[in-house]
Parts: C-alpha cells; sequence; structure tokens
C-alpha cells in the first residue's frame, strides 16, 4: 500500500471516529431530555369507516401480483447467461 492511501485510510478512519463521537454526544443529549410525544386530537371512527379501509380491490391485488411476477422472472432472466437458457 502506498503513503497517498494509507493517508487516505488514515483522514477515512478520523472523520469516521470523529462522527461516532458526534452520534454519542447526541444520543446522550437525547436521553437525558425526556421525549414527550404530541397529543393529537382524539378521532371518531365510525364502524363503516374502520372497516371499509381495511377492504381492498381484488382486481388491483392481482394486478399487482402479476407485475411482481413479472418482474421477477425479468429479472431471473437477466441474471441467467443466454447459453444456459432453455
Amino acid at each position: 500500500m502506498n503513503q497517498q492511501q494509507r493517508n487516505l485510510r488514515h483522514a477515512a478512519a478520523e472523520a469516521f471516529i470523529e462522527s461516532l463521537d458526534q452520534l454519542q454526544q447526541t444520543l446522550q443529549s437525547a436521553d437525558s431530555q425526556p421525549v414527550v410525544p404530541p397529543r393529537a386530537a382524539p378521532v371518531k371512527r365510525t364502524e363503516s369507516a374502520s372497516s371499509s379501509s381495511a377492504q381492498f380491490d381484488l382486481g388491483s391485488f392481482e394486478q399487482a401480483v402479476a407485475d411482481i411476477e413479472q418482474f421477477i422472472q425479468a429479472s431471473q432472466a437477466a441474471k441467467t447467461p443466454k447459453n444456459q437458457q432453455l
């Protein structure tokens, strides 16, 4: 390894250690300050609103599955050398 590579690695190591020190300081200051989540206004839900959000369109779901399968097949075809495809 030449001197320039050593200098670059040393500088990178110093920058990494400095980043770790900053992260540790940030985490320590966050530990000393209690986190209080903001209170949101209560949301009224009706039975029909909560059940309708859980439903999905079967056609859209089937199309999404088909798209994913097509993507996987294309990815596998791209990884397979051309002379091994049957």
